[in-house]
């Protein structure tokens, strides 16, 4: 009978954990959340990269036809992704520090032959813009 009020107990402690990192993960969400300007109807194909040569974890945003934000995923230090994309379509940066979050952008390519964004920190966010437009 202990035994298993143990792993009730766990259970029970792991599941209130996982409440709290979702309810910190969706407050923190709302640094970007903002409204925005749609993306712009574009024929014009490009890319996008973004590298992180910070300490914190960045989640991409791509800023949708509507407005609303679409979550193109999390990169961690020392590693990079980079998209499809359209010219002027616009995207965010949101970087999660121990002390809250931080929105950088709006990040866009301004031009077919795509744009390499690193994001740099060092007392503060910075940018390589690497042919893109922020």
């Amino acid at each position: 009978m202990i035994r298993s009020y143990c792993l009730n107990r766990a259970a029970r402690f792991a599941l209130s954990a996982v409440v709290v990192l979702a309810s910190v993960a969706t407050s923190v969400a709302a640094e970007c959340e903002a409204a925005h300007d749609p993306a712009p109807e574009s024929s014009l194909g490009s890319q996008i990269a973004f590298h992180n040569d910070t300490t914190y974890a960045l989640r991409l945003y791509w800023i949708d036809y509507e407005g609303f934000l679409t979550e193109y995923g999390l990169i961690q230090p020392d590693e990079s992704a980079s998209f499809d994309t359209f010219v002027g379509h616009q995207w965010l940066v949101e970087a999660y520090m121990p002390d809250g979050a931080e929105c950088l952008g709006p990040i866009s390519a301004n031009d077919q032959t795509g744009c390499n964004m690193r994001i740099l920190y060092d007392a503060g966010f910075g940018y390589d813009a690497g042919m893109c437009d922020f």
